[in-house]
């Protein structure tokens, strides 16, 4: 199941490797230009596994890459917040913004001019979490879950502990105090395979590697059953802010990041990331922003 270890917040940055040059304006407003320092800026972690060695393993890996493709030397900031991360995009001081779906919807409604280049794709369009149990278990709903002991695996997609998180509100709680005991396996099949043994009682799953598990291990899966899913989701996105790069400079980067997966060097570099290919903004997906603000409102401790 490596290829669908879902390392998203990493996974999304790895489509600068197909990057030939990016322009940008400074943020005094001067004339746009050839940059010298490709400034990369994310929401969160670029990592789910915050172990130091993996950390700078993939980091390292990274700035290599885009390195070599792109002649560009680089720099790769982790931003507090999804706030932070659009107010330097707003100002010029990062060139390429890499949010959580959810994060980019709230970002977008306040800063229409905040224009998504393309979506990280792992295997579907639109990922979905799912909650699975052993078929033994006799809850019916999210509800039913409460005081059992619930999986969150390290390396799953930043958008399932938002999506746990937004559950236990329902009940005011976190997910520490909802759950008797929230555990952290680094891999997902190994989390799953600990609900059908009984030794957790339940987890939080996207679409993509529960459906790895059902091809791999038919048998197992069938002592799973399904309590709940969410709807469809934002993928990650590789964002820009309108003003800071030209027409001519964002279609060459467009165009090199949609072809990564057809590359030797792009395709190895997507496997390690946990991802399938990039994808073209569809056209229904302002309309599945919109209801993802519906949806999952920033809370009102995000928006201050």
């Amino acid at each position: 199941m490596a290829s669908y270890a879902t390392w998203w917040g990493r996974g999304v940055v790895c489509l600068l490797g197909a990057l030939p040059l990016l322009a940008g304006a400074a943020a005094d407003g001067r004339q746009q230009g050839k940059v010298d320092l490709l400034r990369i800026g994310s929401s969160g972690s670029l990592n789910g596994d915050k172990t130091d060695d993996k950390e700078k393993s993939a980091l390292a890996t990274l700035k290599s890459f885009i390195k070599d493709e792109t002649g560009l030397n680089n720099e790769i900031v982790e931003q507090k917040d999804w706030q932070e991360l659009t107010d330097k995009l707003a100002k010029g001081q990062v060139h390429v913004g890499v949010y959580q779906g959810y994060e980019f919807a709230w970002a977008q409604e306040k800063h229409p001019e905040l224009r998504p280049l393309a979506l990280a794709i792992n295997v579907h369009r639109y990922p979905t979490a799912h909650v699975v149990t052993n078929v033994k278990n006799k809850s019916k709903d999210f509800a039913g879950l409460q005081g059992q002991s619930f999986s969150i695996p390290v390396s799953a997609p930043r958008f399932l502990r938002f999506f746990v998180e937004r559950q236990t509100e329902k009940a005011g709680k976190t997910p520490e105090a909802f759950f008797a005991k929230v555990t952290r396996p680094k891999e997902v099949d190994v989390a799953l395979d600990d609900v059908v043994d009984g030794v957790v009682n339940a987890m939080v799953v996207d679409r993509a590697a529960l459906e790895a598990f059902k091809q791999e291990k038919p048998a197992r899966f069938k002592k799973l059953k399904e309590v709940m899913h969410s709807g469809p989701t934002p993928p990650p996105i590789v964002a820009y802010y309108g003003k800071y790069l030209d027409d001519a400079t964002r279609e060459r980067f467009r165009t090199g990041l949609l072809s990564s997966n057809k590359k030797e060097t792009g395709k190895q570099m997507l496997e390690f990331f946990g991802l399938t290919h990039f994808e073209p903004v569809p056209n229904d997906f302002a309309k599945l922003l919109a209801d993802t603000r519906k949806t999952y409102p920033p809370s009102e401790a995000k928006t201050k």
